[in-house]
């Protein structure tokens, strides 16, 4: 909170270094078995009101794949280790048929990764409606380069291409 204040405000909200290295524990020992984000965002210009009027969350999805392959390039975890806990593991949680593999007869939504890239987010580079990021001139190696969507080039190298080809998920909470 002391560099971003209320930009960072969510729930459940910022925890310690200590809290942060329980959750990588509990996801390295198996405890946690996945990553995720709900993508709130917030314009500044709502964030920037003083709490309780500013809105709780972050603009976060855009950036997920690449603060996790961060940590890779940093050896806290291994490339498997991220897609199960982003791709694999969701998909059998939330019992989402035809995803989180790459098998015959299943969606082809994949991302295709450089783990050697080296780039500082910034602000002006996002592509989500509100236009900020709270990882705002932090340098990450690991970054997605390509997305299809079912089998679709959607995203490629910075730049959103050709027409939005998702569809409705629906998902079965009691999962798998």
């Amino acid at each position: 909170y002391e560099r971003l204040g209320a930009l960072i405000q969510m729930n459940p909200s910022v925890k310690s270094a200590a809290d942060a290295a329980a959750v990588w524990q509990g996801l390295l020992d198996g405890t946690l078995e996945v990553v995720a984000t709900d993508h709130a965002p917030h314009t500044l210009e709502e964030k920037r009101q003083p709490w309780p009027k500013s809105p709780s969350g972050l603009p976060a999805v855009e950036n997920s794949l690449a603060l996790m392959l961060n940590q890779v390039s940093q050896g806290l975890c291994s490339l498997q280790q991220v897609v199960s806990w982003m791709s694999e593991a969701p998909a059998r949680v939330w019992n989402l048929h035809h995803k989180g593999a790459i098998r015959e007869g299943w969606d082809a939504d994949l991302v295709l990764v450089d783990l050697n890239c080296t780039a500082v987010v910034r602000n002006a580079d996002q592509l989500t409606k509100c236009g900020w990021t709270p990882w705002d001139g932090v340098s990450l190696t690991g970054w997605p380069v390509r997305t299809f969507v079912l089998g679709r080039t959607v995203y490629c190298e910075g730049r959103v291409v050709g027409p939005a080809v998702g569809q409705e998920i629906r998902y079965d909470r009691r999962g798998g």
